[in-house]
């Protein structure tokens, strides 16, 4: 079991703890306005894909408490530390102050643990307007990296961050990315999985956090006749996904079903064009790739002997797909009530919709966050499943352009597959079953358990 030192600071109800409580807590943004200032230091054991420890230090902000990590407790507090996450409330009113203290850290660091990896979040962007916000975070970011260079530091990596919107995840995915030792060959086994299901994009998200640990797309120009999942003209993956969440917990459309496991429902709901359904493939069946031809498999990922096509993969449910050509079968999932749940998805809703557009005759504009809404939006879906005693599996999103599943996949982890979808007339897109791309998830879990530990 690896245990990564992780160092979290800056000035008093910067909002440190906050952002804390929301990635591992499992808080919602609102929820934390009733936590505490932290006063010295609080120590957090945190597990994360399984085998990794996060021993997190959220280390208080008050000027008294400086003065003790600076002298007394300087080498119990800043040695063998692996990441230093350094925060800054962007409203502070001692703008010198907060850089002084930021500067002693760093000086610390480099005294301590010259190897630290070093981040620094603008913090609380949303209380700035929207047409200042990059002009003010360039400004900010500057003056950090001048002073990271006056005490001699060479590398890292600042974000502008706010609790209420998606870029607190995007944040603490690439932070905890950082962290993970075989992240480079989860990435290559992620890509030749994203060829195999001849997807567009694959996406691997830890479990408890959401948060995105790896995504692969396919290479550019591998079909230039594919639709553009993010353009104008239709709703982008987020946006389907906002609208089918919202729809889903709005009641009439989900149906309630009592069983062993709880109340769980099924959805197939046309939301704005797309609609959203749970599904599960066949067990025991081969990988298939686009119109359900054998070809691929994950035997054939290089350095790794046995492949898993055409093993069953015991994972609970055992739901089948009729017939070959038809549709798929419906497997449980979760649906909250109204009351529980419609108010948990407000504040994702709001960023996910404000997707970025590209007028229609224009190359494909994808949005740079739209993981992270993405994490947002089923995060918040799934805490609501939990207030209703429910368990989250999975869910099915599409519209005329794409089909996007996001399904459990290892002990420790999501996945999320986009597919594109052509036109009946056989023009661009892949064609790709929805029960062949259910069906690679489901054999590829065996295979991706060796890279992602069990906890």
């Amino acid at each position: 079991m690896a245990k990564k030192k992780v160092l979290l600071m800056g000035k008093a109800h910067s909002g440190k703890t906050s952002m804390r409580s929301i990635i591992f807590a499992n808080y919602l943004a609102r929820d934390t306005m009733r936590l505490s200032p932290t006063l010295d230091v609080e120590h957090h054991h945190v597990r994360f894909l399984g085998d990794l420890v996060l021993n997190l230090w959220d280390c208080g902000g008050q000027d008294t408490f400086y003065e003790s990590y600076f002298e007394r407790d300087r080498e119990t507090i800043f040695r063998s530390v692996e990441m230093l996450i350094y925060v800054f409330d962007i409203e502070s009113d001692t703008p010198e102050k907060d850089f002084d203290h930021f500067a002693g850290v760093l000086e610390a660091i480099e005294e301590n643990s010259p190897d630290a990896r070093i981040f620094v979040l603008v913090h609380k962007m949303d209380l700035v307007a929207e047409e200042e916000r990059d002009v003010i975070f360039d400004d900010r970011r500057r003056l950090v990296e001048e002073c990271c260079a006056g005490c001699g530091v060479r590398s890292f990596r600042c974000f502008g961050t706010s609790i209420w919107d998606e870029t607190l995840y995007k944040a603490w995915s690439e932070i905890v990315t950082n962290l993970i030792p075989n992240i480079g060959v989860l990435e290559s086994h992620l890509r030749d999985f994203c060829r195999i299901c001849d997807a567009d994009e694959v996406v691997l998200f830890e479990r408890a956090t959401f948060l995105v640990i790896s995504h692969a797309q396919q290479a550019p120009g591998a079909d230039t006749d594919r639709p553009a999942l993010d353009q104008g003209g239709g709703a982008s993956t987020a946006d389907a996904l906002a609208a089918a969440t919202v729809e889903t917990e709005s009641g009439p459309t989900a149906e309630a079903i009592v069983g062993d496991v709880g109340a769980t429902a099924t959805a197939a709901t046309a939301v704005e064009g797309s609609s959203s359904v749970a599904s599960s493939p066949p067990q025991g069946a081969p990988l298939a790739g686009s119109g359900g031809g054998g070809g691929d498999n994950l035997g054939e990922v290089p350095g790794e002997s046995g492949g898993v096509g055409g093993e069953p993969i015991e994972d609970g449910t055992d739901a089948g797909a009729g017939g070959g050509g038809g549709g798929t079968a419906a497997a449980p999932m979760t649906a909250p009530s109204a009351e529980d749940s419609s108010a948990a998805v407000d504040d994702a809703n709001a960023a996910a919709l404000a997707t970025t557009r590209a007028p229609a005759n224009s190359s494909p504009q994808f949005d740079a966050h739209r993981f992270e809404k993405i994490s947002n939006i089923v995060k918040q879906f799934k805490l609501s499943c939990g207030k209703a005693q429910s368990q989250f599996q999975g869910m099915e999103v599409r519209n005329s352009k794409f089909s996007a599943f996001i399904d459990a996949f290892t002990a420790n982890t999501y996945i999320m597959v986009i597919v594109s979808r052509g036109s009946k007339g056989g023009g661009g897109g892949k064609n790709v079953h929805t029960a062949a791309t259910l069906i690679n998830i489901r054999n590829a879990r065996r295979h991706f358990e060796r890279f992602i530990p069990r906890s």
